[in-house]
């Protein structure tokens, strides 16, 4: 996997995490024939301990290198970071949000975000 290469090319300066936020496409909600035919099918988690056990199949699934953080229930950090259903992030030491990618899964791009890495550790 892609971002697991990324992430132990620059382990050494950046830590990374992966945010497991609310499922995208659960199957009592708006369900995608990409994740049928794959025989991805949760129904959305009710209480924390439903939605770490998603978290711990999706690390698994795809085979994450990095630690998998788990977003409340009330969906804090994906409303915050407007991350549904996926995002990239690059926050530096302060704090500061460095990069992002587009949001949503059209706007993906790991190597846009390899650049910043990259940038920002040059200085």
């Amino acid at each position: 996997m892609r971002l697991n290469e990324i992430a132990a090319t620059y382990r050494e300066q950046v830590d990374f995490y992966c945010v497991y936020i609310q499922e995208a496409h659960p199957d009592d909600g708006w369900q995608v024939q990409h994740n049928i035919d794959d025989g991805i099918i949760h129904d959305r988690p009710t209480s924390i301990e439903q939605r770490a056990e998603l978290a711990e199949v999706c690390a698994l699934r795809l085979n994450m290198k990095m630690p998998m953080l788990l977003d409340d229930m009330s969906d804090q950090a994906d409303r915050l970071y407007n991350a549904l259903p996926e995002r990239l992030y690059l926050i530096d030491a302060d704090g500061v949000v460095r990069f992002k990618t587009v949001a949503g899964s059209m706007g993906f791009d790991p190597e846009a975000w390899t650049a910043a890495i990259a940038a920002l550790i040059k200085g």
